[in-house]
């Protein structure tokens, strides 16, 4: 499973955070001053700290061969931390041969679609690089294939590509915005139907006749006391799409308004080791004594879904962003979880007091995306680098790379 760049809102965990810290520092601070308290010795450093733009992917074909994807912002409130708009002519690709990242042009057949833009490998050095236009209401993707750049065809009825899963150039399988389903097999493009009352968030698999899409399904208005939505899956075998029984979540009496359950993200680790992670909430603040949220966590084994246990301690809440071997996982919120279940916050250093740094700043590390190096004990991340300090708060645009 490589990183996992969209959908993780949806879980009230902040995806342009994948990676955060959940905190700041500043310089001297005894409890977090070097950046590595609670990590257990694995910390990021950093490669790359660019002064504009932002990077919103990250994909390695090998320690030779690895690309990073981003924009830059053309006005930006840092004490807000939000653009005010885009310069959707200057997206860019980074590439690293192995010794040093070089600016590459971004494929001039995506125009100006430069924004929100993702990586999904293909294999042998070949990608996919997808991208919202300057509106965000549609997508254009292109394919590389080691030499040169084509465009696929927009999708009918257009919509906004939110989910890729690509299994070789002629399999790719696209989610889009209003779960619109669209699979290309490489001539064009063809609309997929779930099965009926099935809404898709997710997307993800190890095999193209082994894929599945989770979501929720409507189950009423939550007048009769009982949720409104239901953890939702769907599998696809190769010939058709077919429902899968997920277990339901029931709040006790006394319900609270509005109450509903659904899965936000769908990893597939195996064909017998399949996890949903999801959210079981409600319209907060209609009543007293509210109950407590609480996480959807569902593990299909092969032959049927059950619920699974939450991650211990500080890891508990949190969603894999990408997995680590058969040593762990790297989950959102700048923690790792070992193959035993312990959990241990990622450390990181303080930027150099330079560039309009100061030695007083308070400093936050966000991740939009993680990436192994496959063949390697390398992993790398790509994201951001927010500094507080009074009277010139910024951004610092980062690549890092994991110390052991």
């Amino acid at each position: 499973m490589r990183k996992v760049v969209a959908g993780l809102a949806l879980l009230g965990l902040a995806l342009a955070g994948c990676g955060t810290d959940d905190g700041s520092d500043r310089a001297g601070s005894d409890e977090r001053g070097d950046g590595k308290a609670n990590s257990a010795g694995m910390s990021w450093a950093y490669d790359e700290i660019l002064d504009e733009g932002s990077l919103s992917d990250v994909l390695a074909n090998g320690a030779d061969d690895v690309w990073a994807v981003g924009a830059v912002l053309s006005s930006t409130d840092p004490s807000s931390g939000e653009s005010s708009g885009e310069s959707s002519s200057d997206g860019f690709l980074l590439h690293r041969d192995g010794t040093r990242w070089q600016r590459q042009p971004m494929p001039a057949v995506l125009g100006d679609s430069v924004h929100q833009a993702r990586l999904d490998g293909l294999g042998s050095g070949e990608f996919l690089l997808t991208a919202s236009a300057q509106d965000t209401t549609t997508s254009r993707t292109a394919h590389w294939d080691g030499t040169e750049w084509t465009v696929l065809p927009e999708l009918p009825g257009g919509g906004r590509v939110t989910e890729v899963k690509a299994f070789a150039a002629d399999d790719i399988w696209v989610l889009a915005t209003a779960s619109r389903f669209q699979h290309w097999d490489g001539a064009r493009w063809s609309a997929v139907t779930l099965p009926e009352g099935v809404t898709a968030t997710s997307l993800d698999g190890v095999a193209s006749d082994d894929l599945w899409a989770a979501g929720y399904r409507d189950t009423g208005d939550g007048t009769d006391g009982y949720e409104m939505q239901q953890p939702a899956a769907v599998h696809w075998d190769g010939e058709a799409w077919r429902r899968t029984d997920m277990p339901e979540y029931r709040y006790p009496d006394p319900v609270p308004a509005e109450p509903g359950a659904s899965v936000a993200r769908v990893l597939a680790f195996a064909a017998d080791d399949v996890r949903a992670y999801g959210t079981h909430s409600f319209n907060h603040g209609e009543g007293e004594d509210e109950p407590e949220e609480e996480a959807v966590r569902l593990r299909w084994d092969g032959s049927r879904w059950s619920r699974a246990a939450d991650a211990r301690g500080d890891c508990a809440g949190r969603v894999p962003v990408a997995r680590d071997g058969a040593r762990g996982l790297f989950l959102d919120g700048n923690r790792y979880a070992d193959g035993d279940g312990a959990c241990t916050k990622i450390g990181r250093p303080r930027l150099p007091d330079e560039g309009g740094v100061r030695a007083d700043s308070r400093q936050s590390l966000w991740l939009s995306a993680v990436e192994p190096v496959p063949g390697t004990d390398q992993v790398l991340g790509v994201g951001h680098v927010q500094v507080n300090q009074s009277g010139d708060p910024m951004d610092k645009t980062v690549i890092v790379s994991l110390t052991r």
